[in-house]
């Protein structure tokens, strides 16, 4: 049997979506990561050494802060992971659901709107031309002046 990382789990999939196969397997990854340690210790460095110190407060410097930050690091390689896990997931059972909420009538007013705001439906509130507070009502009253 050849030596591996990956511990003898007969119930494990072949196939199956790991993050840390996103996170760490590939080489750019590796490399990465590798680059994090190196550039945050060379800054401690910098607070001993003065000719460090100005490339760390350059322009590049501040652009590789943002390039070696550990959770930027970790949220662009897990993107991979995200998206092959959106892909996978069952959407067909959602959508009938979504379809019968979505053309339930009671979701409009009469004139055709979402009754949050349909003018012509009490329940929009302030949209509501019947409403004192609706500027197109004829009795609205002008508090502000």
């Amino acid at each position: 049997m050849a030596a591996t990382n990956e511990p003898n789990d007969p119930g494990r999939k072949p196939d199956g979506l790991r993050l840390r196969d996103w996170l760490w397997r590939p080489w750019y990854a590796k490399l990465w990561w590798s680059g994090v340690p190196v550039y945050w210790l060379g800054m401690l460095a910098a607070l001993r050494f003065d000719g460090l110190t100005s490339i760390y407060h350059s322009a590049l410097g501040g652009y590789l802060n943002i390039v070696f930050f550990p959770p930027l690091v970790a949220l662009i390689l897990s993107f991979g992971f995200f998206r092959e896990w959106l892909v996978r997931l069952n959407h067909s059972a959602a959508i009938g659901v979504l379809d019968e909420n979505c053309l339930s009538n009671d979701k409009y007013g009469p004139s055709g709107m979402p009754w949050e705001f349909d003018p012509l439906d009490p329940r929009s509130a302030a949209f509501w031309i019947g409403n004192p507070l609706n500027p197109l009502n004829p009795s609205n009253i002008n508090r502000v002046s």
